[in-house]
This record gives structure tokens, C-alpha cells and sequence, in this order.
């Protein structure tokens, strides 16, 4: 991957490929699955955390309302703010265990470009 920023122009649309160097983000069908499960695993991470940090806050006058007002906040908020970091840093830790293939990236040096170091 060319290490391009801002591959997203709005929130919840992902290009097809990479507009620099043609790498297709989607390498095979359900290829953002992962993306979905690291969305889950943060948001539950942090509903955690939001959870037992209110519990010990607010210890012994537990109240129910401020609590759940809190933990839906999240449950509502971070999945949809980290949408786009989740997908990108899906397509990281996929790249890291496939390595690209020659011909997945159209400027890759299949292609004729500068190998760097």
C-alpha cells in the first residue's frame, strides 16, 4: 500500500480501491467482517469501562439512570465514530498477515515503479 491519508471523503463511504497506487480494499467478499468485529470489541471495551467507571464513581448510591443514560451514549456514539478507523485499520492487520500479491496494487513494483530501500 502507497500509505495515502484521507482515502474517505464522507462518513460511511469507502472507496473500492485506493485512488494512488489501485490496491481494492475489499480483497475477497466479506472482507470488512473484521472491521466489524474490531468496531464490537471496542465498543463493548469501552462499555466496559464506562460501566465499572460509573459503578466506582457513584459507589455506594448506585443510581440506574445516570448509568444507563452513559452506557447507551456509547453504545450509540463510538460504534458509528469509529467506523472508518475500525475499516482501515482492518485492511492494516490483513495486510500484515497477506502480504499484497503481485497485481493487487497498480503501482506496485510488478509495475515497473522504484523499490524503496
Amino acid at each position: 500500500m502507497c500509505g495515502r491519508r484521507r482515502l474517505t471523503t464522507h462518513w460511511f463511504s469507502f472507496p473500492l480501491s485506493c485512488p494512488r497506487c489501485g490496491f481494492a480494499f475489499e480483497r475477497q467478499p466479506g472482507h470488512f467482517i473484521g472491521a466489524v468485529g474490531m468496531n464490537t470489541v471496542i465498543t463493548f471495551a469501552l462499555l466496559l469501562i464506562t460501566l465499572l467507571g460509573g459503578i466506582a464513581i457513584s459507589w455506594p448510591d448506585v443510581s440506574a439512570l445516570p448509568l444507563l443514560a452513559a452506557t447507551l451514549s456509547v453504545a450509540i456514539i463510538v460504534p458509528i465514530a469509529i467506523h472508518p478507523t475500525a475499516k482501515t485499520l482492518w485492511i492494516a492487520v490483513d495486510l500484515i498477515f497477506h502480504p499484497l500479491q503481485p497485481g493487487e496494487a497498480l503501482g506496485g513494483p510488478e509495475e515497473g515503479a522504484p523499490q524503496k530501500g
